[in-house]
């Protein structure tokens, strides 16, 4: 029994041998919060509060979930019999299981993954005559997995549809769930929302459920969401015994369901709560956590703690503002080559709050043969809508490339499908020539709808080659995914969407940097082609790059923030709402206190977008933190920006300007363009537009009635317009 709280700080063992009644553990990051939950089964156990039948456990993850019984099977010495560990899911199947007819399910129904679930949605887009790649049913399966997480059921979104994109989405989840019983299966919502209602419906099954949970603990309870605080909410009976583990300030995954209301009012969900604070950080180092402390205390919406740490000492917090992306990239690999010295490559991490922000660094550390890898995606260059606009580029610069050819003519979607390709591939073995040419001939047995689409085809391509000579790379790349409706085929709020769209512009991006390095589009082809030579995936020892949404419950010695900049972090789809505004502090504060010993944050002061450098702004939550939390090592021939600055000596965030040194003042704006109605333009400025939403200006052309600004909008790309006519609103 000692060895079970001496190990322990003072808050942790209050936790740990909190007796009856529900509990809250508000545990801040690198606090011991698995230990906390671990501990408590063990303590639970040996002192026999609890029999194992009586232990139910739940988190969000398998992972998480062995761990955690793994710690409490070695507290104990012996296997934990008869208790549950496992996720939401686990949990639910389980209920199912022993009573499927309590749900309406066959005795064997069986669990549709999520290959299976796509191809039920792409059938159903069949049926209604629809394209899947213009209706990805990896995004229509979010959709509505978001809306039953919420509580919504088919029919009760269906009825309060009022527009055609809702009815549409209605129409695909009817024939969706209509599939599922003909195959007597369920998915993974499914789970929680029939194991809800059976629980709720029949007294027996809850009675005995409630009496496996006399103790039930739940991980991340930040992240629940309204359907499994039902569950929760049905299974609590009698003491209620609930001990919920979680941190308000890491609650980053509203985008899912999450409510975060769940723990912020969590006293009102369970009246006669205790709470109990672990603010000792066993992670991080003292700067460290001065710094994101003083980053997240800017949030209105949090309970409040004040992570502290025995530990004294520590390297300073930096912050580096660079000319570029190219120069972030350098900056960093610079900084983990001297770190090498000390800490492995393994433990050396660089968080980003979008996948497309990657490519500079994969370039920047291929070049110096440096071991790393993309966690939870693809690299760069394999991104399929990347490897489809190099494909448009390639048949640019060989009109016969066949393979590039077959890779994009149907892509996006314009009916020619496979018969069509039959014909052609028929056509060029008997003539002897490709493809390709097999196509420009229309050979007579082709659909009219195919012979007009290849016709088409061929004339963006044409028409490519010719503004070849007129557009720099980095336009041309622009206009062609335009006429080639690549990017349109993103258009949509979806985290998928924004996060192709974005890869899109690196593309674009990528090419105006070879062209004003003197590379020509062949040569650039050529190496990108050669990249797949390095392929660190396999490497021991690797530099990580992944986004902070996947960092979260990681750490790492040495942890590198990029792109700490208005429009990547806070992301410009937060659109300066407040509620989305504080979450994406909670996420930079996340990725700060995944470092242990070594943290910076980097500023490009320019970012290329479709080929144009457009101005930056440093990040809006630089003002969050003062001056004396971090170290400025930027570029000394560089004047550093203030932080998110506006008009009128304000943050973008409307805060109160920090004020900073002389010597630190904001380089100068271009010059402003005056409209008729006498309002300033200027490039840099972020607006928004009715319909295509934010974006920022890339240029003015003209002056007063005749100006006209050429705009990148985050969800519609490049546009020109009259400012006076498109009602634009300067944010």
């Amino acid at each position: 029994m000692s060895r079970l709280t001496d190990d322990l700080n003072d808050p942790q063992r209050a936790a740990v041998t909190h007796g009856t009644g529900p509990l809250l553990v508000l545990a801040g990051a690198g606090s011991g919060k698995t230990r906390v939950l671990t501990y408590r089964i063990a303590y639970l156990l040996a002192n026999d509060k609890a029999r194992d039948t009586e232990i139910t456990a739940v988190t969000f993850t398998n992972k998480a979930a062995l761990e955690m019984r793994e710690r409490v099977e070695n507290l104990l010495g012996q296997p934990l019999r008869g208790g549950f560990v496992g996720t939401f899911h686990r949990w639910s199947l389980e209920i199912l299981r022993r009573d499927p007819e309590a749900a309406g399910l066959p005795r064997r129904f069986v669990i549709a993954d999520t290959d299976e679930q796509r191809q039920m949605i792409k059938r159903e887009l069949k049926k209604l005559g629809l394209d899947p790649k213009e209706h990805p049913p990896r995004a229509l399966l979010g959709r509505i997995s978001g809306l039953v997480n919420r509580g919504a059921s088919q029919s009760s979104f269906a009825n309060g549809s009022s527009d055609s994109q809702s009815e549409l989405l209605a129409t695909i989840w009817k024939g969706y769930e209509a599939r599922k019983k003909a195959a007597g299966a369920v998915d993974f919502d499914d789970m929680l929302v029939l194991a809800r209602d059976v629980l709720k419906s029949h007294a027996e099954i809850r009675s005995r459920i409630q009496d496996r949970a006399r103790w039930l603990l739940v991980d991340e309870f930040q992240d629940t969401n309204a359907l499994q605080m039902d569950l929760l909410e049905l299974v609590l009976a009698g003491e209620r015994n609930l001990t919920a583990v979680g941190d308000e300030d890491q609650s980053i995954y509203r985008w899912r369901g999450a409510e975060m209301d769940n723990i912020l009012a969590f006293e009102r969900h369970f009246p006669g709560s205790s709470v109990v604070k672990l603010e000792e950080n066993y992670r991080s180092t003292a700067p460290i956590l001065a710094a994101s402390g003083a980053l997240i205390a800017a949030n209105q919406r949090r309970r409040g703690k004040t992570l502290f740490t025995s530990h004294e000492g520590g390297e300073d917090v930096r912050l580096y503002i660079g000319a570029d992306e190219r120069a972030e990239a350098r900056w960093v690999a610079d900084r983990f080559q001297e770190l090498q010295r000390r800490h492995s490559l393994g433990e050396m991490a660089v968080l980003m709050r979008t996948n497309a922000q990657t490519r500079s660094f994969e370039e920047e550390l291929t070049r110096r043969h440096m071991a790393h890898r993309v966690v939870g995606g693809l690299r760069f260059w394999q991104r399929a809508e990347v490897k489809d606009a190099l494909a448009y580029l390639r048949l640019v610069i060989r009109a016969d490339d066949t393979i590039a050819f077959e890779r994009v003519v149907n892509v996006p979607t314009r009916g020619i499908g496979a018969a069509t390709i039959d014909i052609l591939r028929g056509h060029a073995d008997h003539d002897g020539t490709t493809m390709v040419e097999a196509a420009r001939r229309l050979p007579a047995e082709l659909a009219p709808r195919a012979r007009i689409s290849l016709e088409r085809f061929f004339q963006i391509l044409d028409e490519a080659r010719d503004k070849r000579a007129e557009l720099d790379p980095g336009d041309l790349v622009g206009w062609l995914l335009e006429a080639s409706g690549l990017l349109a085929m993103y258009d949509g709020d979806s985290e998928e969407k924004t996060a192709r769209r974005e890869n899109l512009q690196q593309l674009a991006a990528a090419v105006a940097e070879a062209a004003q390095r003197g590379q020509e589009l062949e040569a650039f082809l050529d190496a990108i082609a050669l990249l797949e030579e390095h392929d660190d995936d396999d490497a021991p020892e690797a530099i990580t790059l992944m986004t902070l949404h996947a960092a979260k419950g990681l750490e790492f010695d040495v942890v590198e923030l990029a792109g700490f900049e208005d429009g990547l972090l806070p992301h410009a789809n937060s659109r300066d709402e407040p509620e989305s505004l504080e979450e994406e502090r909670r996420l930079a504060y996340v990725g700060m206190t995944r470092a242990r010993r070594w943290l910076a944050m980097t500023v490009a002061r320019s970012r290329f977008l479709f080929g144009t450098r457009v101005p930056t702004r440093p990040s809006r939550f630089l003002v969050d933190l003062p001056e004396d939390r971090y170290t400025d090592v930027s570029d000394t021939a560089l004047p550093i920006p203030a932080a998110g600055l506006s008009e009128g000596g304000r943050t973008a965030g409307g805060l109160p300007r920090r004020p900073r040194p002389p010597a630190r003042r904001a380089k100068k704006a271009a010059a402003t363009v005056i409209d008729e109605t006498g309002q300033g333009w200027r490039p840099g400025d972020r607006i928004r537009h009715g319909r295509f939403g934010t974006g920022v200006v890339l240029a003015c052309q003209g002056t007063g009635p005749r100006l006209k600004l050429v705009v990148f909008f985050d969800r519609a790309g490049r546009k020109t317009l009259v400012p006076t006519i498109a009602k634009l609103e300067r944010l």
